[in-house]
């Protein structure tokens, strides 16, 4: 169901996490495990005859982590300050000094921006997550198409089907099934379907492992048809397969064809669905709040932005 991004093998512990944001967290993490170690630890385990042993055990692990904890707090803060004060030596005269204020990361002042400031009604510009302002397309290309995170993509080939007359629902997030579209245009049993749909909007071809797997749906579901959507092709085995299984493959020329042979309106309809608000940073595929970018020692990645209430990673496309 995601789109080009492939979820992180790892998720970056407290120690990564402490290492790369503000210090404030590294000093909080600190007094938690002084906390622990110095109350709740021999507090618990200290009245039991059988497992006060384990306190001399225990306590100086969470004496060391807390350690640690303040001495990352420390680095990260004299980091930011120092960051602070270069920033400050950098403003030229008789401008006002932002640099009093905490450091801020580019992703982060996107972010705030989206959650705190009011939707703006006009349609002529996007803002990146660089805080620069990028013209909004005006017509459909393939750079378009290739651009749309995965979660818009699957709305917009929804409403591609709804925009020629034809019912279509989409699948709840998680896990999709196989498919994430399933199409109703038998007028005499409106509730039988009769078509699905899998769109998969990586940056990469999708493999005959897919197809078959929509393959098995089409069975499960008795459908008629079967369409995958995937704007960067398929594998040759893939094709075959597909192919001989009344599969049809869409690939991004074929998608864009299908989208320049609507009506004008139709046309403007859907590029606005596609193009209005954060439309290129992807959506968490559990929770369905937009993601942020995070860095690890393995390198950059998609984070759920309600982090730790979901942790929900996606990898990066060419690496960020």
């Amino acid at each position: 169901m995601s789109r080009r991004y492939r979820k992180s093998r790892r998720e970056p512990g407290l120690l990564e996490i402490a290492a790369t944001s503000d210090w404030k967290v590294g000093a909080g993490l600190a007094a938690v495990c002084a906390v622990t170690a110095a109350v709740i630890i021999p507090g618990t385990l200290g009245h039991s005859r059988v497992l006060a042993g384990l306190v001399f055990v225990f306590s100086p692990l969470a004496w060391l982590m807390a350690f640690v904890f303040a001495v990352i707090a420390f680095i990260r803060f004299t980091k930011q300050a120092g960051a602070r004060k270069q920033s400050a030596g950098n403003t030229p005269v008789g401008k006002p000094s932002r640099a009093s204020g905490p450091v801020i990361s580019p992703g982060d002042k996107a972010l705030l921006r989206r959650t705190f400031e009011p939707a703006s009604n006009s349609p002529s510009a996007e803002t990146s997550d660089t805080g620069v302002a990028q013209p909004r397309p005006t017509a459909w290309s393939l750079d378009v198409i290739n651009r749309i995170e995965w979660k818009r993509f699957e709305d917009v080939c929804c409403a591609f089907y709804r925009e020629k007359g034809i019912r279509a629902e989409t699948t709840a997030l998680g896990p999709d099934g196989g498919v994430d579209i399933r199409l109703f245009q038998d007028e005499a049993n409106p509730t039988r379907i009769t078509a699905v749909v899998q769109c998969k909007a990586w940056s990469q071809a999708v493999g005959v492992k897919l197809v078959r797997e929509l393959r098995g749906v089409m069975a499960h579901e008795q459908a008629e048809k079967a369409f995958f959507m995937a704007p960067n092709g398929y594998t040759d085995d893939a094709r075959a397969f597909a192919q001989a299984n009344r599969i049809t493959l869409l690939d991004g020329k074929l998608i864009l064809a299908m989208l320049e042979r609507l009506p004008e309106a139709s046309r403007q309809r859907l590029l606005e669905l596609a193009t209005q608000g954060d439309w290129t940073t992807p959506t968490c595929p559990n929770c369905g709040a937009k993601m942020m970018k995070r860095e690890s020692k393995r390198g950059r990645f998609w984070g759920c932005s309600t982090y730790p209430r979901c942790r929900a990673m996606l990898g990066m496309r060419g690496g960020g």
